[in-house]
């Protein structure tokens, strides 16, 4: 059985920017330490490629858990997480009685701006 699509109002979007700043940021953090680790490991992996493992592997793993987790808690209200370095998400909204996105960036204060579900970030449109 599908599930329902979300839609949210202006007003539920606008709700959950505080914590989307927190989760967005939060991402940022896990993926830089999760680079780090990642460059530290690879280059460890191809000189010693059978030595059964990097005493990081743990943390690594750790944080990929803690990464995923996020995203799935933003992903899993229905909100459509587009780039994490801009901050970007999309929240679908009916506009008019049509399927839209409103579009909200890292940074933003509030939602003010939409735009067509095939169009993107380089089609919004104040509300």
């Amino acid at each position: 059985m599908q599930e329902r699509k979300k839609y949210f109002t202006l007003e539920e979007a606008n709700q959950l920017i505080p914590q989307l700043e927190k989760q967005i940021a939060a991402l940022k953090n896990l993926r830089g330490k999760l680079e780090g680790l990642g460059a530290e490991m690879t280059s460890l992996f191809k000189v010693i490629h059978h030595n059964g493992g990097h005493r990081k592997t743990s943390d690594f793993l750790r944080l990929m858990r803690q990464f995923q987790q996020t995203v799935d808690d933003i992903q899993s209200t229905g909100i459509l997480l587009k780039d994490i370095d801009r901050g970007l998400v999309d929240f679908p909204h009916l506009r008019n009685g049509r399927e839209v996105h409103l579009c909200w960036r890292s940074g933003e204060e509030e939602i003010r701006h939409w735009h067509e579900i095939d169009s993107g970030f380089a089609g919004r449109q104040l509300l």
